[in-house]
């Protein structure tokens, strides 16, 4: 196993040397180290049968109720809408933050993947679709494995994120479902680089008629594993000023998120939160979005989808009178002398970044 380990550091210790300036092609990437390597030891088992701590939230049902800072709407008979505008007690900052939920019980609705090769935006796919809610969805499609209706999109055809030498850590994760009410969050790319990835998802999309790819997975089977990414992506690794650094693109708490999540009794989470305003919505990491997850719905899976300038929900009567906007995207106004977005004239919803996927719910 010594063997084995320093084999992972070999291939891994010139690409800790790098900032986020040019590049050379390798042909089989490992995930960023972690202290031990990052990789988990082929074949080894660290399930004994010991109950861990989450396995007491197995048959839970968490929900919000209105006060404290949440608001609670019936958008629909298998549709509520929660939004939480105070202090949160999970980061202690001030935060805005909204989640809806759909009943896939109820087979009046259907939850829908759609890729926009030109790009479009969550408002104009709510109004296109008829839906009832929408969120972004995944990053840049060179980054991940992008399978809609039976047809192949991508699948991960960049080494690299961007014009950075970081090597792609953005799908380690993936939701599948079948545009109706079946629909999966599994961290099927658990431990593994990228040829695994490429070879793992290729395979899994022979079978899948949709998919897309994501990371990283915040609650595996009620497992909270979005509070360990960061420490297997330490910042030294691929330079601590690179914005794709995997540990500042998910360690940092001022940052908006997107992500989905699924409960035990089958009802489906969308979740937006702001960020990179100071005072009103600060924004939260990776591993508070995971606590704050678990204390206010219990989800048995979750995972994160792309952020930043691209988080935006709608919500079908909420929000901008117009567009449906609930939340307020952080690229909606020029920056202040620190940095925030100005909210001139108060707060509103514009400020939509176009994206190439999205997920939303639409009634039969």
């Amino acid at each position: 196993m010594k063997i084995k380990r320093l084999y992972i550091w070999v291939l891994a210790f010139p690409l800790m040397l790098w900032a986020c300036g040019g590049k050379d092609p390798i042909d089989v990437i490992p995930p960023p180290p972690g202290p031990d390597s990052g990789q988990e030891e082929e074949g080894k088992d660290d399930d004994d049968g010991t109950p861990k701590p989450w396995d007491a939230n197995r048959g839970k049902t968490v929900r919000p109720t209105p006060g404290n800072g949440w608001t609670v709407t019936t958008i629909d008979d298998g549709v509520i809408y929660y939004a939480f505008d105070g202090k949160e007690p999970v980061t202690n900052t001030n935060q805005r933050i909204f989640i809806t939920e759909t009943d896939l019980n109820n087979a009046s609705y259907s939850v829908k993947l759609g890729y926009y090769s030109g790009n479009s935006t969550a408002s104009k796919v709510l109004k296109g679709t008829g839906a009832l809610a929408s969120i972004n969805g995944g990053y840049e499609k060179a980054a991940l494995y992008i399978k809609v209706n039976n047809s192949v999109i991508s699948d991960i055809t960049a080494d690299y994120i961007g014009s950075t030498n970081v090597p792609q850590w953005k799908s380690e994760a993936a939701i599948y479902l079948d545009q109706d009410r079946d629909v999966r969050i599994e961290f099927t790319g658990k431990g593994m680089n990228i040829a695994q990835w490429r070879s793992t998802y290729r395979t899994r999309g022979k079978s899948e008629p949709n998919m897309i790819t994501s990371a990283p997975m915040l609650i595996d089977d009620f497992e909270p594993v979005g509070l360990d990414f960061c420490t297997l992506h330490p910042l030294s690794a691929w330079g601590p000023d690179c914005s794709e650094n995997p540990y500042r693109h998910q360690g940092s708490n001022t940052n908006p998120r997107t992500a989905m999540a699924k409960t035990e009794d089958n009802h489906l989470l969308f979740i937006v939160v702001d960020g990179r305003r100071e005072g009103i919505s600060r924004g939260i990491s990776a591993a508070d979005l995971t606590t704050f997850l678990v204390n206010n719905f219990n989800p048995q899976y979750a995972i994160n989808l792309d952020g930043g300038g691209s988080s935006t929900m709608c919500v079908r009567g909420q929000g901008d009178p117009t567009t449906f906007v609930v939340n307020y995207p952080c690229d909606n106004k020029s920056e202040d002398k620190n940095g925030s977005p100005k909210e001139k004239d108060g707060p509103d919803h514009a400020g939509e970044r176009p994206r190439d996927t999205f997920f939303y719910v639409v009634k039969k």
